[in-house]
C-alpha cells in the first residue's frame, strides 16, 4: 500500500500509532515461536506491508544505539565514527545541535520536555531519581544510563516516516523512480551467479525486472527468504527442498535477534492519566544496567507508558515495559518449502541464555520497585502482569464496537474495588493481579519466563563481516558473498543488532550503504 503525500491515513499520521492496530498494513499469517522454552508455540508477529514498513506502523522512538553498538561489530567502516555522520544525514532534530545531531535530515526528531510529561511518566521520573539514576535529557548524545524524554520522529502534529521523510513530490517525480505497490518479490534471477534482476508478483501476473545490480530490503525475515528461494543460502537445506545452490550460504537465515519486552502495568486513578491533548504512547524511558552482574550500560531500558492504548480502556492503564536491548540469544528464519505461499519457519529462541534471563528478571525488579514507589503508587490501583494476549489483541482491534466495548470497561474498573479487582483477574490480567506479587523472587522470575515477547525489530540474518567467517553473508559494502549484483541493505545485516529501536540505526544502514555501492560503482 503506499501512502503519498497528501494521501497519507489518519491512522498512519496520527501521533498515537493506531496504524500499529490496523491489519490491512500488515503481512498476513506471519506467525514465529518467539521464546525458546516454548517449544513448538507460535503466536503473531508484526510486520509491516505498507510504504514506509515499520515506521509507517511502529511506536516513532527514534534512538539511535550507543557508541559501542557500533565500533563491537569490528568492520572497517562501520565504527561509531564512521556512522555518525550518516546519523547527522538522517535527522533534522529540533532539541539539540552541535556535531553529534543533524538539522537539515529528513527525519524530523523531537522529544517532550519534561514540563510536559502525563503524571505517571513524572512520577517515575522522581522514582528512578530515588533509586539513584540521573536525568538524561539526550538519549542520542548521552551515552551513560539514566532516565528522560524519548527522541521521537515526529513532527507536533504527526508522524515522520521514511516514507513521508524521503518520498516526498519532488522524489517521486524522478523518470527513474517507479513505485510499484501490491508487488511481492517472488524471487532473484541469476546468470550463473551474477544476479540479473528478480520476479515479482502482481496484480497483473508475474512480472520480471531486470538491473544491473539489484539490492534486497525485504527486512530480517524475508530478506533471508527471499535469498533462500533463490537458491542462496544453507546448501542442505535448500537441496532438501528442491531448490538450485547459487551459493552455499550457511549464515543465511541465522544469527535472528530480537528485542524481548515484558510489561508491568497498572490501573490509574482518574487524576493520574494522560491528557487526551498529547497524543503519543511512547514518552519518556530509563536506560540502565545490571546492579549486580557484569553488563554494559543500556543493556537494558524500562519504557514508561502513561497509557497502553488508543481507546478508552488504555487511557486508564499504565506500563512499565521492561526491555532487554543487548541479547546474546540467536534464533533462525528458515523455509518450509521453495513455494512463498507456505508460511516462513522462524524461531527467535528468546530468553534460551541463562544471561538474558538473569538480565530481565533484574529488570523486571527494577519495575516493581519503581511501582512500588510512594509517589508511583499514590497514582494506581491495582498492578498486574500483562502481555498481548488474544483478549488484548482483539480489544485494540479499531473499530466502532471497540470503542463502545472499551469505553465501558473503563467505567466498569473506576467502579467499587471489588468489581475492578474481579474484572482485571478474570479478564485483562488473567489472574496476575495485586501488589502483593511485586516483591515476591518467584513471581518475578515466573512472569519474566511466561509473559516475555518480542518486539518487532529482527535483525541479523545476513550479518555482514569478513568473506573468510563462514557465518557471514554479506562484505563490508553489503554485497552477498559468492555473487555479483546483489546487496542486502537493512537491519538483517546488522551482525549484532543496536541497544535502539531498529528505525533510526535501519535508516543510518541505508545511508551507509548506498554510499559505500555509489563510491564502489563509480
Amino acid at each position: 500500500m503506499d501512502t503519498p503525500p497528501g494521501s497519507v491515513p489518519k491512522d498512519i499520521e496520527d501521533l498515537y500509532p493506531r496504524s500499529y492496530y490496523n491489519e490491512s498494513y500488515m503481512w498476513r499469517g506471519l506467525r514465529a515461536e518467539q521464546q525458546g522454552a516454548r517449544t513448538g508455540v507460535t503466536s503473531p508477529f508484526t510486520q509491516a506491508r505498507v510504504m514506509g514498513g515499520g515506521s509507517s506502523l511502529m511506536g516513532m522512538v527514534a534512538l539511535r544505539g550507543l557508541p559501542d553498538d557500533y565500533d563491537s561489530w569490528g568492520i572497517p567502516g562501520w565504527s561509531w565514527s564512521d556512522v555518525l555522520p550518516y546519523f547527522r544525514a538522517v535527522e533534522d532534530d529540533r532539541d539539540f545541535s552541535g556535531e553529534l545531531h543533524g538539522s537539515s535530515g529528513p527525519i524530523t526528531i523531537r522529544r517532550h520536555h519534561e514540563r510536559d510529561w502525563p503524571p505517571f511518566c513524572a512520577a517515575v521520573g522522581g522514582a528512578t531519581a530515588r533509586l539513584g539514576w540521573p536525568t538524561i535529557g539526550d538519549f542520542n548524545g548521552e551515552f551513560g544510563d539514566g532516565y528522560g524524554a524519548l527522541p521521537m520522529s515526529s513532527t507536533l502534529s504527526g508522524r515522520v516516516s521514511a516514507a513521508s521523510g524521503y518520498l516526498g513530490k519532488s522524489t517521486r517525480s524522478r523518470p527513474n523512480l517507479v513505485i510499484a505497490c501490491e508487488t511481492v518479490a517472488e524471487r532473484l534471477e541469476f546468470s550463473g551467479t551474477r544476479c540479473v534482476g528478480a520476479l515479482a508478483v502482481s496484480k497483473d501476473g508475474l512480472q520480471s525486472y531486470r538491473a544491473r545490480h539489484t539490492i534486497v530490503c525485504a527486512g530480517a525475515l524475508h530478506s533471508p527468504a527471499l535469498l533462500m528461494r533463490s537458491g542462496v543460502g544453507p546448501a542442505d537445506q535448500l537441496r532438501n527442498l528442491g531448490i538450485p545452490v547459487v551459493s552455499a550460504l550457511s549464515g543465511v537465515g541465522a544469527n535472528l535477534q530480537n528485542h524481548p519486552v515484558v510489561y508491568l502495568a497498572a490501573h490509574l486513578t482518574p487524576g493520574a492519566r494522560q491528557s487526551p491533548n498529547l497524543r503519543p504512547g511512547f514518552n519518556t524511558a530509563l536506560r540502565f544496567g545490571s546492579h549486580g552482574r557484569p553488563s554494559r550500560s543500556g543493556d537494558l531500558q524500562m519504557l514508561v507508558l502513561n497509557k497502553s492504548s488508543w481507546h478508552g480502556l488504555g487511557s486508564a492503564i499504565a506500563g512499565l515495559g521492561v526491555c532487554l536491548l543487548g541479547p546474546r540469544s540467536r534464533g533462525t528464519v528458515s523455509l518450509r518449502s521453495g513455494d512463498r505461499a507456505v508460511p516462513l519457519d522462524i524461531r527467535f529462541r528468546l530468553l534460551t541464555e541463562a544471561a538474558d534471563v538473569e538480565l530481565m528478571v533484574e529488570g523486571f525488579e527494577t519495575a516493581c520497585n519503581v511501582m512500588l514507589d510512594d509517589e508511583v503508587r499514590a497514582l494506581h490501583h491495582e498492578t498486574f502482569a500483562a502481555g498481548y494476549s488474544g483478549v488484548v489483541r482483539r480489544l485494540n482491534k479499531p473499530g466502532p464496537l471497540n470503542v463502545v466495548l472499551t469505553n465501558t470497561l473503563s467505567k466498569l474498573l473506576d467502579g467499587p474495588d471489588l468489581l475492578r479487582r474481579s474484572l482485571l483477574k478474570w479478564g485483562i490480567a488473567s489472574g496476575d493481579v495485586g501488589e502483593h506479587r511485586l516483591t515476591s523472587t518467584s513471581w518475578r522470575q515466573r512472569t519474566v519466563r511466561s509473559r516475555s515477547f518480542g518486539t518487532y525489530h529482527p535483525a541479523g540474518t545476513c550479518r555482514m563481516g569478513s568473506a573468510d567467517d563462514s557465518s557471514v553473508v554479506t562484505q563490508a559494502d553489503g554485497r552477498v558473498i559468492g555473487v555479483d549484483g546483489l546487496s542486502v541493505v537493512d537491519a538483517s545485516i546488522m551482525p549484532t543488532i543496536p541497544r535502539a529501536n531498529t528505525f533510526v540505526p535501519v535508516l543510518m544502514v541505508a545511508e551507509r550503504a548506498a554510499d559505500l555501492i555509489v563510491t564502489r560503482d563509480k
